[in-house]
């Protein structure tokens, strides 16, 4: 029973056999396998490369198009240009970081020796004023209507100057005819004389007191009558300019010598600034000044310190400087807060800035399109740029203060220009 138990020796040698040649096999097929490897080719055509995510997914071959692209041009229907919404803008500037001299900030003021109070010479009832806060007004316009029975007053005794310098004119010529045929001697003869004299210095002291009511030369001239006086008096203003104050309404009820309003010539302004008793060395009367503000971001205005306050604040050690500079446009508003940068070489340094709108990217380069003399055509031009802050970019390289650039619709200018630039150009 044992013996037929125990496998025959025959069947171990075939399995061990069998496992052999499956070992053999699969020996076989790596080093097939590895061989194709060794022998495929090394490139990458025919599969598709991701773009790494270091650089931009810019087309094969815009990269080597930049440095070409200086001088070209793109032209733009009207049509497209409307739809695209192109809006051209100048480049700005702004204070170099780099820019010596003395910084403060500032506030702008009107400048008080163009300030002209608008005064009513006689009391009353304010009928009406004509303008608001804030509008111009011109020289020699009436900005109120005062009610005074001090002008009524006034008028009256001017007529009954007049009737008394008639009788004594009339008076006059009697006694010289008089005296003529001695009915009259040459004493009473120079008495008419003084009278007349002075009753003409009266009709000239009353005509001057009613213009400077504010009846015209004409309305004077021609009052004749009792029932050509008039009670309301018209307050012309005594300078063009602004409404920078008043004071008034219609009916209330004024004083003579009251200030009804203020008028401002705004076209210059006054910009006052704070300077440390340290620094004041730097700073100089005619020296300039380049202004800036939040409200306008790119633009810088320039101006000159008039004046250096010879008092220091015992407080805060700082003494008022003040720089006058023109205001085209009144951009600059009275209050508004402004940063100014004290020149001491010569002109402030600056440097131009271009809004990030502007700005485009093609492969490793930065452009922008510069209008041109034709309105439908723009130029590509490569620019270097600092890094940027609150939306404006300093140029490097590329661009100046002044050069007129597209803001809105440069990314429809730069998907046209890529049209018309294919791959392997």
């Amino acid at each position: 029973m044992s013996e037929a138990q125990t496998p025959p020796p025959q069947r171990s040698a075939k399995t061990m056999n069998k496992a052999l040649i499956v070992i053999a096999a699969m020996v076989v097929v790596t080093g097939v396998g590895f061989a194709v490897w060794r022998l495929r080719p090394r490139g990458n055509e025919g599969r598709p490369v991701p773009t790494p995510r270091s650089s931009p997914a810019e087309p094969p071959g815009v990269q080597s198009n930049v440095e070409a692209a200086a001088n070209e041009t793109l032209t733009l229907n009207h049509e497209a240009a409307q739809r695209a919404g192109i809006r051209i803008e100048t480049v700005g500037e702004q204070m170099s970081a780099a820019a010596g001299g003395q910084t403060t900030t500032g506030v702008v003021q009107p400048n008080i020796y163009r300030e002209t109070p608008v005064v009513a010479i006689v009391g009353g009832i304010v009928r009406r004023v004509v303008p608001e806060l804030g509008q111009t007004v011109r020289q020699g316009q009436t900005v109120a209507v005062v009610f005074s029975s001090d002008l009524a007053e006034a008028q009256a005794k001017y007529l009954t100057a007049l009737a008394e310098l008639d009788e004594h004119h009339k008076h006059h010529l009697r006694t010289e005819k008089l005296v003529e045929i001695g009915a009259a001697s040459c004493q009473e003869l120079e008495m008419a004389a003084s009278r007349l004299r002075t009753a003409e210095s009266d009709v000239a002291n009353l005509r001057q007191r009613l213009l400077l009511l504010g009846l015209t030369s004409q309305r004077v001239a021609a009052l004749q009558s009792s029932s050509q006086i008039s009670s309301e008096v018209s307050i012309p203003a005594p300078v063009s300019g602004t409404l920078t104050s008043r004071s008034v309404n219609s009916g209330e009820v004024i004083e003579a010598n009251k200030e009804l309003m203020r008028v401002t010539d705004l076209s210059t302004v006054w910009i006052v600034g704070q300077v440390y008793e340290k620094d004041l060395a730097l700073v100089r009367v005619g020296s300039r000044a380049g202004i800036t503000s939040d409200a306008y971001p790119g633009r810088i205005f320039r101006g000159r310190v008039s004046y250096v306050d010879p008092k220091i604040d015992p407080q805060t050690r700082t003494a008022q400087v003040r720089v006058e500079l023109a205001n085209p446009g009144q951009q600059l508003k009275i209050g508004m807060y402004v940063n100014v940068a004290f020149d001491t070489m010569g002109t402030p340094s600056t440097t131009a800035v271009v809004k990030a709108d502007a700005v485009q990217n093609l492969g490793n380069q930065q452009i922008v399109f510069v209008a041109t003399d034709d309105p439908n055509m723009y130029a590509m031009r490569p620019v270097r740029l600092g890094p940027e802050s609150n939306g404006l970019y300093p140029v490097i390289e590329g661009l100046r203060a002044g050069d007129r650039i597209v803001t809105q619709g440069s990314f429809m200018l730069r998907a046209e220009w890529l049209k018309t630039h294919p791959v392997g150009r």
